[in-house]
C-alpha cells in the first residue's frame, strides 16, 4: 500500500511508490499533433495537487488544471508540484537534470517547442503558504482598521520584488525557448482565514489576531490584489503574457483556507480555457490591413467564439471593460460593446463602439452587406430598430446558428450562453435587417432542424428587454 504524508506547512505530499516519470508517461502517451491546443502546466498546489492521490488520502478535490485536462481539445502536461516556491521552480527550470528529476521542471518540456500555452501558478507559497504570512505580519493593535498598518511594508515590498524577479526569469526562459508559447498567469483569490488554519489562521493567531475578524480577510485581500498589480505590470510589458483574474470565483467555494473546492476549480478552469481559445482565434485572425478586406475570413472564428460558454465569458469580460466610464455596468446597455469584443477577438480590426447604430454603420462602411430577414446565416449580425424615441437601432447581436427562417441561436449581452432568439421578435424587438461580412461564403453553415428546444439558460442577471444604446459614445481606445 502506498503511503502519503504532508511534509511541512506548505501543501507538500510525499507518496511512497510514486514514480513521477512513469506517471507522466502513462498520462501523456497520446500524440500532441492530434490535439487542437497544447498546454503545459507548472506551479504549486493550485497547478497540481496530485489528484487523485490527494483525494484518497486527504480529501482534496481536483486542481483547476485537472478540468483542462478533461477537455478533449487539449494535449496536457502538468509538471507542477504542491508546495513549490518560485525559487524551487526557477532552480529546476534552469538545470538540465532539474531539482525533481530529469523529467521535471520547465527546462526540457518548454524546449520541445510544441506548447501553445504555459499555465503558470506561482508565488502563493512565497507570500501566503508555508507560514510566510507570519514573517511580515505586525502584532495586532486594537482599533486598527487599515490592513496595511498591520503589515511590515518594507518586508512586503521585498517579498514582491523577489517574486517579480523570479517571474521575469521564468518568463524570459519561456520567451527564448519557445517564442510562440503564450503564458497565462493568475494571482489567486481572496482567501478566508480560519481559526486553526495552518496557512493563515495559525499565523494570525500567533500575532494576536482573531482570524475570523473582517480585518484579517482585508489583509489577505490587499496582498492578493498586490499580486495582481505586479502581474499586470509584467503583462503590460510582454505580449506573450496574459493575466487571468480569478478573484471572486472561489467565493463560498473553498476546500480549505487556500485551495478551491471542485465547483471553484471548474469555474477557474473554464476561465482559463476561454482565455486560451480566444487567444488562439485572436492571433490567427489579428491582421486586417485594408478596411473590411479579410472580414469574411474571420467569420468561422467569430461563429466559434459565440458557440461556447467559455469564450462568451471571455468576450463578456472584455465588454465589461469597454463599459467602464459609460455610466452603465455590464450587461446593461452593453450589446454593441459585446459585439465589438466578439468581432475584435475573431480578428476583425474595428474600434470599440457602445452604440448599436454606430456599430452597424461602421460595419456597412467596411463593406458588410444588408441581408433581408429570413435569409440570415451563421456569422451574420442582426440589427433591431425600435419605434420608440430615440430613433435608431436598439439591439445588435451575433447569429451563431439558424434553425429556420425565424428561429436562431445567437450570442450577445443578454445571456451567458448561446441562446434562442426569433427574427420576428416574439416579445423582443423584431429584427429589421442583418449584415454579412464581405467575402464570406455561407455554404456549409447553418443547421436547420424541426424546432428542437434549446436547453434552458439562466437569465437572472442579464437584461431580457432590448435596450437603446444610441446615446452612448464609443469607448476610449
Amino acid at each position: 500500500m502506498r503511503e502519503m504524508e504532508k511534509t511541512n506547512t506548505s501543501l507538500v505530499f510525499r507518496i511512497g511508490g510514486y514514480e513521477e516519470a512513469r506517471y507522466y508517461g502513462l498520462r501523456n502517451g497520446a500524440d500532441p499533433a492530434n490535439f487542437e491546443y497544447k498546454v503545459l502546466v507548472e506551479g504549486d498546489s493550485w497547478a497540481n495537487i496530485l489528484y487523485p492521490w490527494s483525494e484518497y488520502f486527504f480529501g482534496y478535490n481536483e486542481a483547476f488544471p485537472n478540468f483542462i485536462e478533461r477537455d478533449p481539445r487539449f494535449y496536457y502536461r502538468n509538471i507542477g508540484w504542491p508546495g513549490d516556491t518560485l525559487e524551487d521552480i526557477v532552480r529546476s527550470s534552469h538545470a538540465p537534470d532539474g531539482r525533481k528529476g530529469a523529467d521535471s521542471g520547465l527546462y526540457q518540456p518548454i524546449r520541445s517547442g510544441i506548447f501553445d500555452f504555459l499555465v503558470f501558478s506561482g508565488g502563493g507559497n512565497d507570500f501566503l503558504g508555508g507560514g510566510q504570512l507570519e514573517c511580515f505580519l505586525n502584532p495586532y493593535r486594537a482599533g486598527t482598521t487599515d490592513p496595511w498598518e498591520c503589515l511590515d511594508r518594507a518586508k512586503v515590498d521585498g517579498i514582491y520584488d523577489k517574486i517579480r524577479d523570479q517571474y521575469l526569469q521564468i518568463i524570459s526562459l519561456v520567451n527564448v525557448s519557445s517564442p510562440q508559447t503564450k503564458i497565462l498567469l493568475h494571482g489567486y483569490d481572496h482567501a478566508i482565514p480560519k481559526s486553526g488554519g495552518r496557512w493563515l489562521g495559525v499565523p494570525f493567531t500567533s500575532k494576536g489576531y482573531t482570524p475570523e475578524l473582517p480585518l484579517c480577510s482585508y489583509i489577505i485581500a490587499v496582498l492578493v490584489d498586490r499580486m495582481y498589480d505586479l502581474l499586470g505590470e509584467i503583462a503590460a510589458s510582454n505580449k506573450a503574457v496574459r493575466v487571468v483574474d480569478v478573484r471572486g470565483l472561489c467565493s463560498n467555494h473553498w476546500h480549505d483556507e487556500l485551495h478551491p473546492d471542485r465547483v471553484a476549480a471548474r469555474a477557474i478552469a473554464d476561465k482559463f480555457i476561454g482565455e486560451m481559445v480566444s487567444a488562439r482565434y485572436y492571433d490567427a485572425h489579428s491582421v486586417v490591413n485594408v478596411i473590411g478586406e479579410g472580414d469574411g475570413d474571420c467569420i468561422p472564428a467569430l461563429i466559434e467564439l459565440g458557440s461556447r460558454t467559455e469564450t462568451i465569458a471571455a468576450v463578456h469580460a472584455k465588454a465589461a471593460g469597454y463599459m467602464e466610464g459609460s455610466g452603465f455596468t455590464f450587461p446593461t446597455r452593453s450589446c454593441a460593446a459585446t459585439l465589438s469584443a466578439f468581432l475584435q477577438m475573431s480578428g476583425i480590426d474595428i474600434k470599440t463602439e457602445r452604440g448599436a447604430g454606430a456599430l452597424a454603420s461602421m460595419l456597412k462602411k467596411r463593406g458588410w452587406g444588408v441581408v433581408d430577414v429570413g435569409h440570415q446565416k451563421p456569422g451574420d449580425v442582426g440589427v433591431t430598430i425600435s419605434s420608440l424615441p430615440p430613433p435608431g437601432p436598439d439591439h445588435i447581436y451575433l447569429v451563431v446558428e439558424t434553425h429556420n427562417s425565424d428561429r436562431m441561436t445567437i450570442a450577445d449581452n443578454q445571456a451567458p450562453d448561446p441562446h434562442e432568439r426569433f427574427a420576428s421578435g416574439r416579445g423582443k424587438t423584431p429584427t429589421d435587417y442583418f449584415l454579412r461580412a464581405p467575402g464570406f461564403r455561407v455554404a456549409g453553415f447553418g443547421a436547420f432542424d424541426n424546432g428542437e428546444e434549446l436547453r434552458s439558460v439562466d437569465y437572472a442577471s442579464y437584461p431580457f428587454e432590448d435596450e437603446d444604446t444610441n446615446d452612448l459614445a464609443g469607448a476610449a481606445e
